[in-house]
């Protein structure tokens, strides 16, 4: 069975805005039209089945009829524990996309989950790790007990593309303002400008870094920004001193040649948390 580089272990990646992704934890329950990872894991995993979600907590790789893969139960949430040591055995420092195939802070993990992955962070602090979910609101229950790490390497995204989306975040983030923050934009369904809640989100200091691009692939029906929403993001981010990082995603609506590449790291807004 071929597995796809990248996903399976810490690799480079195509994702612009890190250097690499790193799995410890693969698997979702969010159920979004648009999720490319759902069909990887889909398509190179074992099929398996387990139901107790303790059971798949794996300390070793999965394996069936001699042949390896990353997924043995598909997109079922699955802890790859043998996976926890890969950023110590990095020694140059990566910006790290953590759970790039999973939603980490989902509803259906186990905080014990969370926690050894954070303790993995830990052990290795010379890279920068990048989290992303579509639940702020579990950062801000973890932060109340005191099980947030407040480290300038650890940056906690949250997926923002429509209203909803952009009201439990405002509510969430709010509430755990000590920690690196960021908005992820991807992928950009509707004028998110428009709201209070985004409103509140960039005016009110709270997020640091904000990443936006168009949804790719070839789903019917596949949602294509408008120029003027793009544009309204950028000025919000300008007024209020916000690095922008638009993804390639963008280029065939505003051109290569309006393209912002900002990073807070490389702009000198990073928290000093230590």
């Amino acid at each position: 069975m071929y597995v796809r580089k990248g996903h399976n272990d810490m690799n480079n990646t195509k994702i612009e805005w890190c250097d690499s992704t790193w799995n410890p934890v693969t698997g979702c329950y969010n159920g979004c039209g648009y999720c490319y990872a759902k069909g990887i894991a889909r398509r190179f995993g074992l099929h398996g089945t387990e139901r107790d979600i303790e059971k798949r907590a794996l300390d070793i790789p999965a394996a069936k009829a001699g042949k390896k893969s990353p997924y043995p139960f598909d997109f079922e949430p699955t802890l790859h524990r043998y996976r926890l040591d890969e950023p110590q055995k990095l020694k140059k420092p990566r910006t790290i996309f953590v759970c790039s195939m999973a939603d980490l802070f989902g509803k259906w993990v186990p905080d014990e989950w969370i926690e050894e992955v954070f303790t993995a962070c830990e052990k290795a602090p010379q890279h920068r790790y990048l989290f992303l979910t579509k639940n702020p609101q579990r950062y801000a229950e973890l932060h109340k007990k005191n099980k947030l790490p407040l480290l300038k390497n650890m940056w906690y995204g949250a997926s923002v593309t429509n209203y909803l989306q952009a009201e439990q975040t405002n509510r969430a983030l709010g509430n755990c303002q000590e920690a690196n923050l960021f908005l992820s934009v991807e992928p950009l369904l509707e004028d998110i400008t428009k709201y209070d809640s985004w409103v509140q989100l960039c005016f009110d200091n709270i997020t640091g870094w904000v990443i936006v691009g168009a949804e790719t692939g070839n789903r019917k029906g596949k949602a294509v920004p408008k120029n003027e929403w793009i544009d309204n993001i950028i000025d919000d981010c300008d007024y209020n001193d916000i690095p922008l990082f638009m993804k390639d995603s963008l280029i065939p609506i505003v051109g290569k040649d309006n393209m912002s590449r900002d990073f807070p790291w490389k702009t000198g807004q990073e928290a000093k948390q230590e």
